[in-house]
């Protein structure tokens, strides 16, 4: 029986994580069908998995349960009506959510007094988060701004999760391939304050580890 505690909680979450990864690159390769459904699915399960993983307060749970009904919700209605603000409501929803929870697990990973394995897997997660949430962030600009990305046509959200995704992480991590470019003013805004937020997140981790060094060297 799987037993989540302080030692190993951000292995289990920063797995489920990649796992989300992988499937939406799965999805974006053979759109339509089932394939939706997974991708829903698994967004779900990650929040499930950071509900009972993540050392959370009790504000912190209520709040990862309320996602937890509002996205259920959110994929109810958009599998049984044609509302054209369903996609919205989806993507609105999970990018409180990445927030959220990358904010509350930077607090443990950053500020925290330790400095262990699953410190530093906490780290890798809370940078994933980031390359998720400016991924839902293009995908709400697609659904306003259909030719705001080049190299990324306008369709279901959940096609275009695992090509939102690695154009983001490409851009966190400042690459830049030039095969998908931003080609509106609110994209590119986006693209640079992400590619700040990469370095700057990295230089934070680097003093918060120095720091915790230090601190126990003395």
């Amino acid at each position: 029986m799987l037993s989540f505690n302080s030692h190993n909680n951000f292995y289990f979450f920063t797995a489920s994580l990649v796992v989300l990864l992988l499937v939406s690159a799965f999805v974006s390769s053979t759109p339509g069908g089932e394939n939706h459904l997974l991708l829903q699915g698994l967004m779900f399960a990650t929040e499930l998995v950071a509900y009972f993983s993540l050392n959370l307060s009790r504000k912190w749970r209520v709040f990862v349960g309320v996602m937890l009904l509002m996205l259920m919700a959110a994929n109810v209605q958009r599998e049984v009506t044609d509302w054209a603000t369903a996609p919205l409501i989806g993507l609105s929803v999970s990018l409180v959510f990445y927030c959220g929870i990358a904010y509350a697990a930077a607090k443990q990973v950053l500020f925290s007094g330790e400095i262990d394995p699953n410190t530093i897997v906490g780290t890798v997660a809370v940078y994933l988060l980031l390359g998720l949430i400016w991924s839902v962030l293009y995908l709400i600009a697609l659904e306003f701004w259909p030719t705001s990305i080049t190299g990324i046509e306008h369709q279901d959200w959940r096609d275009n999760f695992g090509i939102t995704s690695y154009f983001s992480y490409i851009t966190l991590a400042t690459v830049g391939y030039g095969d998908i470019s931003p080609a509106a003013p609110v994209t590119r805004t986006l693209a640079y304050l992400e590619a700040i937020a990469g370095t700057f997140y990295m230089a934070v981790v680097v003093a918060s580890m120095i720091g915790k060094v230090r601190r126990h060297s003395k």
